[in-house]
């Protein structure tokens, strides 16, 4: 079950992609269907089951995909920065 929402961005439509995996969620931003940029947002798994578990009231994905867009906007992750991971390792890094 894939997460996505759009944003407009300098002319162009931007797609932020929320994506499950045997580990956890990956968060990225296309353009035309092409990665906009080598950043990779990630949370583990276990770190997501234990903020629910904790009652945790954010959805960390759809923190994460808001976290990518506002990153992209403020120009933190733009095409000419050298590629990156940001992973939250505990539900204490969630956004």
């Amino acid at each position: 079950m894939n997460k996505t929402t759009t944003f407009e961005h300098g002319g162009k439509v931007y797609e932020v992609r929320a994506i499950p995996t045997l580990n956890g969620w990956k968060v990225r931003i296309f353009v035309e269907g092409i990665p906009a940029n080598g950043f990779t947002y990630s949370v583990d798994s276990q770190v997501y089951q234990d903020a629910a578990i904790d009652g945790v009231p954010e959805d960390l994905v759809a923190g994460l995909m808001e976290t990518a867009e506002r990153d992209f906007r403020r120009g933190v992750c733009t095409e000419n920065l050298s590629p990156d991971v940001v992973v939250m390792k505990s539900a204490k890094d969630r956004v």
